[in-house]
């Protein structure tokens, strides 16, 4: 392959006379490798452009792991993406249809009639960019991505609009959103709403996943679903498996995903793995009868965290009665609380309310209970629940009946069920092993890259100046980063998460206005509002509101007119914005930095 890069880069940059660019044309419309060079140079400059920007996030927010992570993470998708074009596929020539092109096309697909599209990055160029992967559909294979993620596709798990079955060559496109920085760039929404009732997404991963054949999108086939082991370091039992739904525009809940940690997999052929992570029992959870509210008890209001009890959640106006009054102090209603908690007691039926503030920390034993129209259509509810319940409680005696007539049958059980265990830990052994030492390769290769990116002198500067001054001191062996593995299957190409969603009890709305260094007012087309220490961001459209948790660490991020514009961690604490704040003006820093819009063929 020859060395073109000095010529791509300058009819990129639009740096060439207008007889070079007609010439470069010429010899673009005929030589098919020439062109395969510009789309991988077009892919490289992409990568670049989002490393910066994610570089200069990092300056701005001056957090010290932010920036290791984010400047890592953003050379290692430059490099990831030339090794992966450059060595695994330089014998491939691909089409003039160009994959910018098609993210472009798949983000209108996703927009609905709204005058907002559901998906809406801050800056249309600058976004995460894809990785992309090619294989024989009727062949399967194992993607083994840069972050550490491992995506197995079996054998014919792709399918047509009708339903057929994929042969030939297909080609994936992958990438992954990791940190707040990640949401806001991408624009994907961060909020989950469960019975009108909106919660923030923390999130312990999320990836975007298609699939094309011929550049026509395909589907999965429910036969063969593909399965992705998404790479990470929270391992909270608590976060679950959701797919953003483009067409209702929400995400909807997709079940639990297995959670394997890889520092007790890699190096052993048996570990033990928590058996309810693979075994789903089939009985739905017990519905607790709701009860008449009485008229002479006190009577609480408490939201309930969806992931935490669920049989609570079907009954609407619910509220909590207070059992033993006689150690209930009636000025408690009055005073103000930070944070208010709900937990079970040893008691079905009963359970432990706890109010907190600066000063004080008191607990009551309370019931649910409701009141009069309330009553009877929970009742309803609770009868419907209560005979499933009690059906596949039956069902299930009966099974446990049938299996527990012979010990052999059950210590035949047991062992199958070690060897199943077995067999899961040696092939997530096995597939971390082959990810490590492919990751090492990659490292190899980065320093062969590296060389000929020295060798060109005429790249653009913002390319140079992210490898010589970065590239050393950030990269790093990735492989051991990874300490747990998400794993789940997929019946939908689109974006995937591992999240919690949780009720911010402890937000506030704020009516805000925002002025630049020197005191000008000006609007910000949208707002997000990042919490430290909490891996998720809460967006706001074009408004005078925002919601933030005073006494805390906030940061709020916009982009407006190609600038970023921020307001750091510090800047919030010395603001001093209280519970009892309604107002406030931001008076909001600047990058120094623009980020303008990518050089694309044609324009």
């Amino acid at each position: 392959m020859n060395n073109n890069s000095i010529a791509i880069n300058n009819y990129l940059q639009n740096q060439m006379s207008p007889n070079e660019r007609a010439a470069f044309e010429e010899q673009l419309a005929a030589d098919k490798e020439l062109q395969y060079e510009l789309q991988v140079q077009r892919q490289i400059i992409k990568a670049a452009e989002y490393a910066g920007l994610k570089l200069e996030f990092a300056r701005a927010i001056r957090q010290k792991i932010i920036i290791r992570n984010t400047i890592t993470w953003g050379i290692i998708i430059i490099i990831s993406i030339a090794i992966i074009l450059l060595y695994n596929f330089r014998d491939r020539i691909f089409s003039d249809k160009l994959t910018i092109a098609k993210q472009d096309t798949a983000k209108i697909q996703q927009e609905t009639n709204s005058n907002q599209p559901f998906i809406n990055p801050p800056l249309q160029a600058i976004n995460v960019p894809f990785s992309e992967y090619s294989f024989e559909a009727e062949k399967g294979d194992t993607i083994f991505h840069s972050s550490g993620s491992i995506i197995y596709f079996p054998p014919f798990a792709l399918v047509d609009h009708s339903g057929n079955t994929i042969s030939g060559m297909v080609k994936i496109t992958y990438r992954e959103f990791a940190d707040p920085i990640d949401f806001f760039v991408s624009g994907i929404p961060m909020e989950y709403d469960s019975a009108g009732r909106k919660y923030n997404f923390e999130s312990s991963g999320m990836c975007e996943i298609n699939a094309y054949k011929d550049d026509i999108a395909v589907f999965v086939n429910p036969k063969a679903k593909p399965q992705i082991n998404l790479s990470g370091k929270n391992k909270s039992p608590l976060h679950s498996v959701y797919f953003l739904d483009t067409i209702t525009r929400s995400w909807k809940y997709n079940g639990k995903d297995i959670i394997t940690e890889v520092k007790n997999v890699v190096g052993k052929k048996v570990v033990s793995v928590n058996t309810a992570s693979f075994e789903n029992s089939g009985i739905p959870t017990k519905p607790l009868k709701p009860m008449m509210a009485s008229d002479d008890r006190q009577l609480f209001n408490v939201q309930i965290d969806p992931d935490s009890f669920e049989e609570l959640l079907v009954y609407d106006g619910l509220r909590f009665e207070v059992v033993d009054e006689s150690t209930y102090r009636p000025s408690d209603a009055n005073e103000h609380w930070d944070d208010v908690k709900l937990e079970r007691s040893n008691t079905e039926g009963i359970y432990n309310i706890i109010f907190t503030n600066a000063r004080r920390k008191v607990s009551y034993k309370v019931r649910p209970v409701l009141k009069d129209a309330d009553y009877a259509a929970a009742l309803k509810v609770f009868n419907e629940k209560n005979k499933a319940y009690e059906e596949a409680l039956k069902n299930r005696l009966v099974q446990d009946q049938w299996k527990s007539d012979s010990i052999s049958l059950k210590n035949k059980q047991l062992q199958e069920k070690w060897n199943v265990d077995r067999a899961w830990n040696e092939k997530m052994n096995e597939l971390i092993i082959v990810r490590n030492k492919k990751l090492k390769e990659f490292q190899q290769a980065q320093k062969e890259q590296q060389l000929l990116w020295e060798k060109s002198q005429e790249l653009a500067r913002a390319q140079q100046l992210l490898f010589e001054k970065n590239q050393e001191k950030y990269v790093k062996d990735i492989s051991l980063s990874a300490e747990i593995m998400r794993t789940f299957t997929i019946n939908n190409f689109g974006i995937w998460n591992c999240d919690h969603p949780q009720y911010p009890n402890n937000e506030i709305p704020l009516f805000v206005n925002y002025t630049d260094s020197l005191n000008n007012t000006f609007s910000l087309y949208s707002v997000a509002v990042v919490y430290k220490g909490f891996n998720g961001i809460t967006q706001f459209s074009p408004s005078a509101n925002i919601r933030v948790i005073p006494i805390s660490e906030n940061m709020i991020w916009s982009i407006m007119d190609g600038s970023f514009y921020y307001f750091t961690y510090k800047d919030f604490t010395e603001a001093r914005i209280s519970r009892e704040s309604k107002t406030f003006t931001f008076r909001m820093r600047q990058s120094m930095k623009k980020f303008h819009r990518i050089v694309r063929l044609g324009n």
